[in-house]
């Protein structure tokens, strides 16, 4: 008996077609052996570059989280100067239309004023050239009160020799 639980131990030994604890073993020592040195120079490292892969791809994440946050204080910063730009702007289109406002009433109140000189020194003008017309007519009208008196005093007259004297006197004053 003692031959058969040696005989388990030895590698191909058991031939009743039990279970070869020998083999067993043996590939559990082989698998050990395996297992130490695969950890000894295969996952540590293998551990080490899959850990300095993590770091890595947690470095790039964190620079593009990074990068996100960068490009969100950008856009926010272009939409505000954005805004400013277009307040800017509203301001300035508000204050050249209310400078064309008043420089149109200047144009305009000016024009008037020119307008008004205008036609104040036409009515000066026309009430001259009226008052220089009376004094003429008032001169002519001498000549003929003066002419009639010479004429009258010359000779007596009847009404049809005063009917022609006044159409002479007034052709003659045409005349003139």
């Amino acid at each position: 008996m003692e031959r058969k639980v040696l005989d388990l131990f030895v590698l191909g030994a058991a031939s009743g077609g039990g279970v070869e604890f020998g083999t067993i073993f043996g590939t559990l020592i082989v698998f050990l052996v395996l297992l130490f040195l695969l950890s000894k120079y295969a996952w540590g490292p293998l551990k080490n570059i899959m850990d300095e892969r993590e770091q890595m791809i947690n470095r790039d994440l964190d620079e593009a989280k990074r990068a996100r946050e960068e490009a969100t204080k950008l856009q926010e910063e272009n939409e505000r100067k954005l805004n400013e730009a277009k307040q800017e702007i509203d301001t300035m289109l508000t204050n050249a239309k209310n400078q064309a406002k008043t420089e149109k009433q200047a144009i305009i109140d000016e024009a008037t004023m020119k307008s008004d000189q205008m036609l104040k020194d036409a009515q000066t003008e026309i009430q001259n050239e009226k008052d220089r017309a009376m004094n003429d007519i008032n001169d002519k009208v001498a000549e003929l009160s003066i002419l009639i008196a010479e004429k009258v005093l010359n000779k007596e007259i009847n009404d049809k020799d005063q009917k022609d004297l006044v159409e002479q006197y007034i052709h003659e004053a045409g005349d003139k």
